[in-house]
């Protein structure tokens, strides 16, 4: 969804384009000569004053970043953060503060009177930064520092602006967590049914699905587990509410159509027997491990599990799409950094950013399994390749889908939206309601929630 607010920082047309370097080539000369006549000049007025304070500081600064374990290990951290930032700025210290910790959430931190200078969301909490008092602007620092920001996915730069409720960049996104169908080769063979391609729709796996779910010799083997209902609607952006009414959306077409296909997916006679009554993701990847699962609509997590199951015989094509979003996998999954408005080292703190987002460092992360947020094609084609146990794989798979933009939240909880959304198709699931009425009870829930939230 496409900011309404006009900014430098996003996608404009060609011809505007060419109008601004025009005027460049035009002034570049003058700019040139003030350059060169600031340099020789020992005039010291206002001017050069300002021009001084807009100096990048180079003194030693320590920039403390609150993360959570899920998005930085303390490994990873200090191979992606902490070491080439002291490469190329031996004059920042970057302290980690683990946020998974008990009592450091950040706002334990701030309650404790300390305040990060970096700070770590997902998109879908990352307006919390609002409500805390740590929004900061950091497009002064973009055009301070000369950060080229069309080296970002434009998809990935509006997801930041929208999921802060802000007009303007808070921050950037480390990487992003890549989507992918993943498909166990050995109950693909025991059927004799070719394995899944590049470029499936869901509907194309339900008619999969349906062939490889089956008993046989007293084993249930099990086609598709497409997740909660929630990807779905990441995948498609829907819109929880009607932000002009304040009122939900939850009973509307676009979402019954998204409860008709996500049961489809599920309502295959065996698909949901025994234990696996209960959407959960753990333990069909462990049953996709155990080979009575064929196929996991995944994501890049998947792949630490795999490692540690060398003799499953399994690959990877793209993640499945909606056939109202061709080409489109989930929504942009990545921890975004954002600098805080208390930071005193605002400069250190964009130079640790820049360095995260640097080709080098991109690449590093691309290689282990975490799919980078720029548009490089140089730097996507790395993708795992420094795994040496995925090295026939076809993990490349899992970079070529678009990324969706997160549809708004505002002043949503969105795990609490999750919650509701989920516990509805649950009961679809579970035959215990039908569509309609499962819509209808989540649409006066998120209505509750929605005037619980205004009311704070």
């Amino acid at each position: 969804m496409p900011s309404d607010e006009p900014n430098i920082f996003s996608n404009e047309k060609a011809g505007g384009d060419c109008l601004r370097s025009s005027y460049r080539l035009w002034l570049a000369p003058l700019l040139t000569l003030s350059i060169v006549s600031g340099c020789s000049s020992t005039d010291t007025s206002p001017g050069d004053k300002s021009k001084k304070e807009e100096a990048v500081q180079t003194e030693p600064a320590t920039i403390k970043i609150a993360v959570s374990n899920n998005m930085f290990t303390e490994e990873d951290f200090a191979k992606y953060i902490t070491e080439p930032v002291k490469k190329k700025y031996p004059y920042i210290t970057v302290e980690r503060i683990n946020t998974s910790e008990k009592g450091s959430s950040i706002t334990d931190l701030l309650s404790a009177g300390t305040t990060p200078d970096i700070v770590g969301y997902y998109p879908g909490n990352l307006s919390a930064i609002n409500d805390l008092g740590l929004t900061y602007n950091i497009e002064d620092l973009i055009k301070k520092h000369r950060f080229d920001v069309n080296r970002i996915a434009p998809e990935v730069l509006e997801t930041i602006k929208i999921a802060s409720n802000q007009s303007y960049l808070v921050g950037f996104a480390a990487y992003h967590n890549p989507f992918g169908l993943f498909y166990n080769k050995d109950v693909f063979d025991r059927m004799g049914i070719p394995y899944p391609q590049d470029n499936m729709t869901w509907d194309d796996l339900r008619d999969l699905s349906i062939k490889m779910t089956k008993m046989d010799n007293g084993v249930q083997y099990r086609g598709l587990y497409a997740d909660f209902l929630y990807r779905g609607a990441r995948q498609l952006a829907l819109p929880y509410v009607d932000f002009q009414t304040n009122k939900s959306l939850l009973n509307t077409d676009s979402w019954k159509e998204l409860f008709q296909l996500w049961e489809s997916l599920y309502d295959i006679p065996g698909m949901t027997a025994g234990d696996y009554k209960t959407l959960n993701y753990g333990k069909n990847e462990q049953a996709f491990i155990k080979g009575e699962l064929a196929m996991l609509a995944g994501y890049s997590n998947t792949l630490n599990a795999l490692k540690k199951a060398p003799d499953v015989r399994w690959d990877v094509v793209t993640y499945p799409s909606n056939k109202k979003a061709p080409g489109v996998a989930h929504r942009v999954d990545s921890p975004i950094l954002a600098i805080t408005a208390q930071s005193p080292n605002k400069d250190a703190a964009f130079q640790v950013l820049e360095t995260m987002m640097s080709d080098e460092v991109q690449t590093d992360m691309v290689r282990n399994g975490r799919m980078t947020v720029l548009t490089s094609q140089k730097v996507k084609d790395e993708f795992g390749k420094g795994i040496p146990e995925f090295s026939e794989k076809n993990l490349i798979a899992m970079t070529k889908p678009k990324m969706a933009v997160i549809t708004p939240i505002k002043y949503l909880n969105e795990g609490e939206v999750d919650k509701i959304t989920s516990n509805a198709f649950q009961a679809v699931v579970n035959k215990e309601k039908d569509i309609n009425t499962a819509l209808r009870e989540a649409d006066e829930l998120l209505n509750k929630h929605i005037e619980a939230q205004l009311n704070k």
